[in-house]
């Protein structure tokens, strides 16, 4: 597997980097800042080190240490820097069965399509089959951090880990565990057993992989409530405490960072309740176990109780908001307005196979339209998301939910140079033709029309990853 070095990899790009052009990136939930002439410094580690609006490239690359023999990107005049796109939930080992099963409900598609599916990865060869080409694709359309969640098999597991540092994809991944509730063998009844592989992961990345925490890190990953033992999520809890990383000072409750499953219908919220009884709530039984902190990620979230949210928001926990399986298995609409009024962090999820888009900018179109049936059905506007908003929650949202605003999601001197060349003078597929002075236009317009093609170079602390012209 070969890793592209960010001094040779396409086009003559190398590090130290000057990009000068169009720069949009969010700045709050509510405001989008659009530099129109912005130049923009990277330096040999991949980070931010200046910005600036109307100043020539060249004069920069004199005035800042170590950027005398910067290579200077110019964008053309419809194209625009953007920030790199957050998928805060995805399910690798799915990828294959997408646009598949989503006749039935939940139950029916877990048991027809996704435990067959995530069972047949004990043949550790079929992730060093399927996962290049699936990372490969999400850096292609833009997906520069993801939140995996994988299969109960530690070699696959670390299968996805290693092709996710190879490729310069960040990512959280785990080892997922199902002790009960599923089908087709998909899951590990010897809950010694699913803890010792769970800590083969987890070390095998902390200590391995990536020990400088660059790219990916390790999480710990129960399925969701109704499919784990009160005796596993106590080892769980445990586990996640048992490290410690001077890299994340602001872990809080948490070392290692969480992903799980929550309130995705209204059945899991009874099962969970019939499996771990005695709790106030489904987030009381997770935090009662260690699991609740600032790098948690609770996947869906729909039918919350006002505990729920209670809890939630005082540990500051994220959710991944995923409009699009929700609605294809019609698991109900997640209440993002709710969320975010009580402080609870959200980003987008693409919910790979059970949404049938990996793409971040079909999540957002989605968001939108979830968000407007809610208003629909209930006669009340304060459900809708805001175009302001929607760019939030796939960028800077994201990157709260996973642990990462101190590194990824807007154009912040420090910050990691996570980005997009966005190309908006295609024919075919984003038409701006009139629009072409409204640097507010066209972003809506590649928001709502735009797909891989529009999307000319990817980056990821600043090695070039992905694009249209990219040369292995």
């Amino acid at each position: 597997m070969q890793i592209r070095n960010p001094s040779t990899a396409g086009s003559g790009i190398s590090l130290p980097l000057i990009v000068h052009g169009r720069l949009i990136h969010s700045t709050s939930r509510t405001k989008i800042a659009i530099l129109s002439k912005a130049t923009l410094g990277v330096n040999e580690h991949g980070k931010i080190a200046f910005v600036e609006a109307n100043t020539d490239p060249t004069d920069a690359a004199k005035r800042y240490d170590g950027f005398a023999k910067a290579s200077i990107l110019r964008l053309k005049p419809l194209q625009f820097l953007f920030p790199g796109l957050i998928d805060t939930h995805m399910h690798a080992p799915q990828y294959p069965n997408m646009a598949l099963g989503m006749e039935g409900d939940l139950k029916e598609w877990c048991e027809g399509w996704t435990d067959p599916i995530e069972a047949s990865y004990s043949d550790t060869s079929k992730a060093h089959r399927v996962y290049p080409g699936m990372v490969d694709t999400l850096l292609a359309n833009g997906t520069t951090t993801v939140a995996y969640n994988s299969s109960i098999h530690p070699d696959a597991t670390i299968a996805l880990a290693e092709i996710c540092k190879a490729k310069g994809q960040r990512a959280i991944i785990g080892k997922l565990c199902i002790e009960v509730g599923a089908t087709h063998g998909n899951m590990v009844a010897d809950v010694k057993q699913s803890l010792k592989d769970e800590q083969k992961v987890v070390e095998h990345i902390l200590n391995k992989l990536d020990p400088e925490g660059d790219l990916v890190f390790p999480c710990i990953q129960p399925r969701a409530g109704s499919y784990v033992s009160e005796d596993q999520m106590s080892g769980l809890g445990k586990l996640c405490h048992g490290y410690k990383s001077p890299l994340s000072p602001d872990s809080g409750n948490n070392a290692l960072r969480v992903q799980a499953h929550m309130a995705e219908t209204q059945l899991e919220y009874k099962n969970m309740h019939e499996l771990h009884p005695g709790y106030k709530s489904y987030a009381d039984m997770y935090n009662h176990h260690g699991l609740f902190g600032p790098r948690t990620i609770l996947a869906h979230c729909i039918h919350l109780t006002d505990r729920d949210i209670e809890v939630m928001a005082a540990c500051g926990v994220g959710v991944a908001h995923n409009a699009n399986s929700n609605t294809c298995l019609r698991d109900g609409w997640c209440r993002v307005r709710t969320l975010l009024d009580a402080g609870v962090k959200v980003g987008l999820g693409t919910d790979c196979s059970a949404g049938y888009s990996i793409s971040i900018l079909d999540s957002m179109r989605q968001a939108s339209n979830v968000s407007r049936h809610l208003a629909i059905s209930t006669g009340r506007e304060k459900w809708i998301l805001g175009f302001e908003e929607l760019v939030y929650l796939a960028t800077m949202g994201g990157a709260e939910v996973c642990g990462l605003k101190d590194r990824v999601g807007d154009f912040e001197k420090g910050k990691d140079f996570d980005a997009l060349v966005v190309d908006v003078g295609l024919d075919d597929n984003v038409n701006v033709e009139g629009w072409e002075g409204d640097a507010g236009a066209m972003l809506r317009k590649w928001v709502f029309m735009g797909d891989d093609r529009s999307i000319r170079k990817v980056f990821v602390s600043g090695k070039y990853v992905a694009g249209k012209d990219l040369k292995a």
